[in-house]
Order: C-alpha cells, then structure tokens, then sequence
C-alpha cells in the first residue's frame, strides 16, 4: 500500500481525526466569535462564518462518533444534514438542540459560503427557522419585536458540542 493510501485510510477510519477536525473547527468558530465581540465590523461580515464554522465542527464530531461505531451508512459521507448524522451516530437531542442543529446544516450547506441557496424557498425556510429558534417575541403595543435570545450565540452550542465531545471522550479514547 502507498504511503498516501495508507494515510487516507487512517484518516478515513480513525475516528480520532475526525474529532481532532472538529475540535480545530470549534476552535476557529470560538476564535470569530471573540473576534466579532470586539468589533461590530465583524460581526456584520463573520456571522455566517462562524455559524458555518460551528456546524462543521458538530459535523466532524457526530461522524467522529459514527466512525468509532464503526456504522456503514452512505449518509455519513454525504450528508451534512446534523440532525441525521447525529441520529445516525445514536446522539439524543433535545427539541431545541435539533433545531439549532438544522439552522447550523443550512449555513453548512450554503448560507456560510453563498449568497443564496438553489431556490428561495430555502431561504424562506432558513430565515423562519432563525427567526423561531434564536429570537424571542415580545409584544410592545401593537408590534411584535424579535429580541436575540442567545440560541445561536457561542456559549449555547459550545454546551451541546461540549456534551457530545465529552461522550465521544469517554466512550472512544484510548489514551
């Protein structure tokens, strides 16, 4: 075997690489976010980014756990839908977690990386999930204002990559 076959397959079947990427991945999202609480300029121009970076780090640890399972499903390699990876790697989410976790697959998909989707009613459906899960209603008279509740900010899908990490630690490492 080739020094190049032998490192895909390593890293391929190893499931600590793969946790190690999600760990690189979380840190560069944690890094935006700092970076973005300093400065309003990036915050404009880095959200997507760092909610892209952060599902992708979810990503790599749910298909960490599916490796170290050793499951075969053509899924795993091809979707990027978090909730369906994270049900196939026998993850339990709550409610909420899944529909944080749906919001993070779309900016995977597309919103962290283009201005559009393939059709608009993607768009639609991204901009009322965001709407539903990271915004509270409040009624102000006879308006309806939508205040930030915190859902997509780093400390709230720090806590669910931490739970899972701390899984995937405890049932998998071999150190």
């Amino acid at each position: 075997m080739e020094i190049h076959e032998k490192h895909f397959k390593d890293k391929s079947t190893i499931p600590a690489y793969w946790h190690n990427k999600s760990c690189d991945l979380m840190s560069s999202a944690q890094v935006l976010w700092k970076a973005m609480d300093d400065n309003s300029n990036a915050k404009i121009t880095c959200y997507s980014t760092y909610k892209m970076l952060f599902g992708m780090s979810l990503e790599a640890l749910f298909k960490a756990h599916c490796i170290a399972q050793k499951i075969d499903d053509p899924r795993i390699h091809k979707s990027h839908q978090l909730t369906e990876i994270a049900s196939i790697a026998g993850i339990n989410l709550d409610k909420s977690e899944n529909k944080i976790l749906d919001i993070l697959s779309e900016y995977i998909i597309w919103d962290g990386r283009y201005p559009v989707p393939k059709n608009s009613a993607q768009v639609k459906n991204h901009t009322n999930n965001i709407r539903a899960t990271a915004y509270d209603k409040k009624k102000v008279g006879g308006l309806e204002l939508l205040k930030p509740n915190g859902a997509l900010d780093f400390s709230s899908i720090h806590q669910i990559w931490r739970r899972i990490s701390g899984d995937y630690m405890q049932r998998y490492n071999q150190t």
